[in-house]
């Protein structure tokens, strides 16, 4: 689904407070910032990712990302351990806002995932939901 050139897969989970993505892949949450949440943010210039190995609460910092218009967190949308990180991503941050969907910033082994998920939103109700956002935000995505 797209709305106002914003990719919302409908196949995804989302966090729509922290503007994350959840993709499960055997029991692992890959994790990457939404489209509407890479074009609110701007051109990705840097960011910095939580070493392997670190354990997160849902809402804690994963990642510090510095862009175009915002320097801040990029928060965990399920509690868990880091087991890899987008190397990719973190030496070329602007991959995000080329496919937001295709370059995942880390993949988390989550704690009592069957209760966290229930904390996500699916796909088609994410892009309902997020279609008031990107009108108050006033984007327009591309990526």
């Amino acid at each position: 689904m797209s709305y106002k050139g914003c990719i919302i897969p409908e196949d995804l989970l989302y966090d729509l407070e922290y503007h994350v993505w959840v993709r499960l892949d055997s029991g692992v949450a890959v994790v990457g910032a939404t489209s509407p949440g890479q074009a609110y943010a701007g051109e990705m210039i840097f960011i910095k990712i939580k070493d392997i190995g670190t354990k997160v609460e849902r809402g804690a910092i994963v990642a510090t990302i510095e862009s175009a218009k915002y320097m801040g967190p990029m928060r965990a949308p399920l509690s868990g351990t880091l087991v890899e990180v987008n190397e990719q991503v973190k030496a070329n941050p602007t991959l995000v806002n080329e496919d937001p969907y295709q370059n995942w910033v880390v993949k988390l082994k989550p704690e009592n995932l069957e209760d966290q998920l229930k904390l996500l939103t699916p796909g088609k109700e994410a892009v309902e939901k997020y279609k008031p956002i990107i009108d108050e935000w006033g984007i327009e995505c591309t990526g």
